[in-house]
């Protein structure tokens, strides 16, 4: 009897250990799955994603069982702004980005309509800003220079590209607000004048024959950045656009989402695909 009651402590003792040892092996297969299947959900995300036009991807897929476990993901490649909120790469604030001398910035405008320079009702401008170097969140700094021409435009689609010709951007435009542009003289490099408006319809927007034309803006630095109080120099401009709602304008860098879910685990990853690049190589401004 003694033995009897001794073998079943010593049982129960090991019991106690190897069923808490047992299900923390379990919770750790449950763990390595579910992050392998977050990663299935990236590769099936980047599978289903257009090799041609993958700028106008927004989407989802849910593959779930009856007990929580399969794979989610998420693909976030249009937007109402530029850039997407809290993606901008300003050091001062994640709700712009930069521009910086030597750094041109391309933005992609394939819209699936047509946007809307014109309107005043609607956000479809540009605003820049010198960024809050001294961070007491005013935004309140600004730039020496007056008319002096600081930012080149130009647009491009198929081949043909309109650039500013004596309508930079200049020094006193710089000031947090809305910037319309539509009316900006350019010039071909055929030489003939157009304005930015007329060229970006005719050339870019969905009245053309065009199907899905590819349309490019492009900015860029053309003269130092000096502050109006001491002339330090600003080591970059901040800017952001924002797009009416039916505009929607692919995102500098898409989002793309996966989940993993496997005996109530959850493992989520994210990767970031850059869209469009610039090469400085190929950074020069011809003036006309």
């Amino acid at each position: 009897m003694f033995i009897t009651i001794v073998i079943s402590v010593i049982a129960i003792y090991l019991l106690d250990k190897i069923v808490p040892f047992s299900h923390d092996i379990k919770g750790i297969e449950n763990g390595n799955i579910s992050y392998y299947r977050a990663n299935t959900a990236l590769d099936e995300a980047l599978l289903s994603m257009s090799g041609s036009t993958p700028w106008y991807e927004t989407g989802s897929s849910t593959s779930l069982l009856s007990n929580g476990s399969g794979i989610v993901y998420n693909v976030t490649a249009m937007g109402l702004f530029l850039p997407a909120p809290g993606q901008g790469n300003s050091e001062y604030d994640a709700d712009w980005s930069v521009l910086a001398p030597g750094k041109p910035i391309q933005l992609q405008l394939n819209s699936l309509n047509t946007i809307d320079w014109n309107n005043p009702t609607l956000k479809s401008h540009i605003k820049f800003r010198v960024p809050d170097t001294n961070k007491d969140g005013i935004n309140n700094e600004s730039l020496s220079g007056g008319t002096t021409p600081l930012i080149q435009w130009s647009i491009s689609s198929s081949g043909e590209i309109l650039q500013a010709s004596g309508s930079q951007i200049k020094v006193s435009e710089i000031d947090g607000n809305f910037l319309n542009i539509s009316t900006y003289l350019g010039s071909t490099l055929s030489g003939s004048s157009d304005t930015f408006i007329n060229f970006y319809i005719n050339k870019c927007g969905y009245q053309t024959n065009t199907t899905n034309p590819i349309c490019t803006l492009k900015f860029s630095l053309i003269n130092p950045l000096l502050l109006n109080v001491n002339t330090t120099i600003v080591p970059y401009l901040e800017y952001r656009m924002e797009f009416d709602p039916v505009q929607s304008v692919p995102l500098q860098t898409a989002v793309v989402e996966g989940q993993g879910y496997a005996g109530g685990f959850r493992k989520n990853i994210t990767k970031y695909i850059q869209q469009l690049t610039t090469s400085e190589a190929l950074d020069f401004t011809v003036f006309q």
